[in-house]
């Protein structure tokens, strides 16, 4: 894919009560799961995050907050000004199971929009696993100069194509849902 893939994982864990990015699974971290899944399917894959020491094991690099403590979108933001390409793939660092069907057929919807964003049955937009065109980094600059800090305030100015999901994506935010991650998948770290 003539595209880039930008791996969120700036966030301060919160519910988590650790770095998601780094927690253990088959005895690697889960960013590095995500980092060996996306190298072969993009041009590029950046992580956007503020403490670089963590992920310079990756080899990536390494995309700093333009202003700390902003929540995604500031990550977004900064990741789409940085970006050489003008499509990127947006991953949560918490989603380390990707479908490459999935990502194929959301890059290949991306003409005359300027995201493409996959949507539960319930009708939940999922903006952390979804193409951003970088023109859009202005966008987000705007509504983070007006206090709005949210993806979703983002994909509310966007033109954007949704793209229908069967079920939820998985995410880990918590440690109960790391613990049912693990046993799903036949891991204990």
């Amino acid at each position: 894919m003539q595209a880039a893939a930008i791996i969120l994982a700036g966030g301060c864990s919160t519910r988590m009560g650790r770095n998601k990015a780094v927690l253990p699974w088959h005895g690697k971290p889960l960013i590095q799961h995500i980092t060996d899944q996306l190298r072969p399917m993009f041009e590029a894959v950046l992580v956007s995050a503020n403490d670089v020491e963590v992920y310079s094991s990756l080899g990536l690099p390494i995309i700093q907050d333009r202003a700390p403590a902003q929540g995604p979108l500031m990550g977004l933001y900064s990741a789409l000004a940085a970006t050489a390409h003008d499509w990127n793939f947006v991953i949560a660092c918490d989603m380390p199971v990707l479908s490459q069907a999935l990502i194929e057929s959301m890059y290949e919807q991306r003409d005359d929009v300027d995201c493409v964003v996959p949507i539960t049955p319930d009708g939940t937009r999922e903006p952390l696993c979804a193409f951003y065109h970088r023109r859009l980094a202005a966008t987000a600059q705007t509504l983070l100069y007006e206090g709005r800090r949210s993806v979703q305030s983002l994909l509310d100015k966007s033109k954007v194509r949704t793209v229908p999901l069967p079920s939820a994506l998985p995410g880990i935010n918590t440690p109960q849902q790391y613990e049912a991650f693990l046993l799903d998948s036949g891991s204990s770290t």
